[in-house]
């Protein structure tokens, strides 16, 4: 990894400079892609049970500090939609479509975050990568359905997954000037990435294992020592701030807990479901930028794909001693699209063809992952499972003192049908639960509930074209 030209012309190049409408055209489409996509239908899916938990944080529920900025969008959006956020925690839910609280009041703030992180990271990519390629990352992250879900979240990864790659944005772009106002951007943009949530300290390690192996070999790089500071020092603020955290935390919100999660999906689920989530069209174009990375031995493009791979590996490798999902590793998307970016811009040099190849190039991967966000907004959202409707048909079709059995989605259940309902563990034979009483679970694709044959099936709510997704079962035992 020796100091060698950039793949792609960076933009104070003369070539890129000719072509800068490029950048701008794709610039204004990806801007208005993301803010049609992430506003539309964002109040349609039902909340999700960890939404309940932002929303609470955002009200007077306890929040350390260390992690407080991932849910101020949520605050910062309800409140400006009227909640009574000093009267909201996760002991009311019951009241809290009285206090103000909607799912589009909720959501709004994070997918507003999501709107803005495709111009910005376009902006700060540009002098890295080069104005063509920035522009078509940005195109791609406007339509990927895995931000899009995100960002109709009321959740922090949207505010993670700005700062994060801001920082391994501005650190690299600090690389090539040697600035240390940028390292100092690059570093201050960690620190809000890990207060967001601190998963955003692999993205920041797998940086420091590149830079810190060329930093061993004694590669002759420019501005090492730099960036080697700056790392150890974001690393090492970040550690004190989680041994902090888990010092001066309820027990609630330790990693303990954490790790006492039931959901564990084996590795190789979550492998697959990396590929699906990020996109397998987008997956293979960013192994061909990789390739082509690793051959002419860019050190800027080989940092951004050691946070592409070395992240989801980081967070993987935990996996025998945490429940880790890919969420977890949501930031790492970004560059695997930059990635994807660079091989497209790649295929028109090398083709006689030209920027035709490069258009033609990137029209495959657009349609590759077009063809899932379709599905993503005709699916609703994302498949979300549909509890709205579920609870809807229960008072529909109930009296107000029915007893209602839940499985998963209580919260739900308290915020929907605006009283109490009693888990389903606590389901006894016939003869102790009243006629008339319901059962409202959840099954995988076209699994059975596990009731008995005394509830009657009386609805069922699945997303059709998605045979694996949530479904909602309501169940409902005779009045006579």
């Amino acid at each position: 990894m020796g100091e060698t030209a950039s793949v792609l012309p960076t933009a104070s190049s003369g070539a890129s400079h000719e072509r800068s409408w490029i950048f701008w055209a794709l610039f204004v489409a990806a801007s208005l892609l993301a803010a049609l996509l992430r506003l539309r239908g964002l109040d349609s899916p039902s909340l999700w049970v960890d939404e309940f938990f932002s929303i609470a944080r955002a009200g007077i529920d306890d929040l350390h500090w260390t992690y407080a900025l991932g849910y101020q969008p949520t605050r910062i959006s309800l409140w400006l939609s009227g909640a009574e956020l000093d009267r909201i925690g996760l002991a009311n839910i019951i009241e809290w479509q009285a206090l103000g609280v909607t799912e589009r009041g909720a959501r709004l703030g994070p997918a507003w975050v999501g709107i803005a992180s495709v111009p910005l990271l376009a902006l700060l990519a540009r002098p890295v990568v080069g104005g063509a390629v920035a522009g078509a990352a940005a195109l791609l992250l406007a339509i990927v359905p895995y931000h899009i879900y995100w960002s109709q979240m009321a959740r922090y990864y949207t505010t993670e997954f700005l700062f994060a790659n801001a920082f391994v944005l501005l650190f690299a772009r600090a690389m090539q000037t040697g600035s240390w106002i940028g390292f100092g951007l690059a570093a201050l943009s960690a620190l809000l990435a890990f207060a967001s949530h601190f998963t955003a300290v692999f993205v920041i390690g797998a940086c420091l294992a590149v830079v810190g192996l060329a930093w061993i070999a004694r590669v002759p790089l420019a501005n090492l020592r730099k960036g080697v500071i700056t790392l150890v020092g974001s690393i090492g603020v970040c550690v004190l701030l989680l041994l902090l955290k888990e010092l001066e935390s309820a027990e609630a919100a330790s990693l303990g807990s954490f790790a006492s999660q039931s959901w564990d999906p084996p590795l190789l689920t979550l492998l697959l479901g990396t590929v699906l989530r990020f996109e397998p069209v987008l997956i293979a174009a960013g192994l061909g930028g990789l390739a082509m990375a690793l051959r002419r031995r860019d050190p800027l493009v080989i940092l951004i794909g050691a946070v592409a791979v070395l992240g989801p590996v980081g967070v993987l490798a935990l996996k025998p001693f945490f429940p880790v999902g890919q969420r977890y590793y949501f930031a790492c998307l970004f560059p695997w699209i930059l990635l994807a970016a660079m091989w497209v811009m790649s295929v028109g040099r090398r083709s006689s063809a030209g920027p035709l190849a490069a258009v033609t190039a990137l029209a495959v991967v657009v349609a590759g992952v077009g063809f899932n966000t379709y599905l993503y907004s005709r699916d609703g959202a994302g498949a979300r499972a549909r509890w709205r409707d579920a609870y809807a048909y229960v008072r529909e079709h109930g009296q107000p003192d029915d007893v209602v059995f839940v499985g998963a989605g209580s919260f739900q259940a308290m915020y929907y049908l605006r009283r109490a309902s009693h888990p389903l563990r606590s389901l006894g034979g016939p003869d102790s639960v009243a006629p008339g009483s319901w059962v409202v679970q959840r099954t995988r694709g076209t699994d059975t509930p596990s009731t008995g044959e005394t509830f009657e099936p009386r609805a069922r709510f699945e997303i059709p074209s998605k045979p694996w997704s949530w479904v909602v079962n309501v169940l409902q035992l005779p009045r006579s």
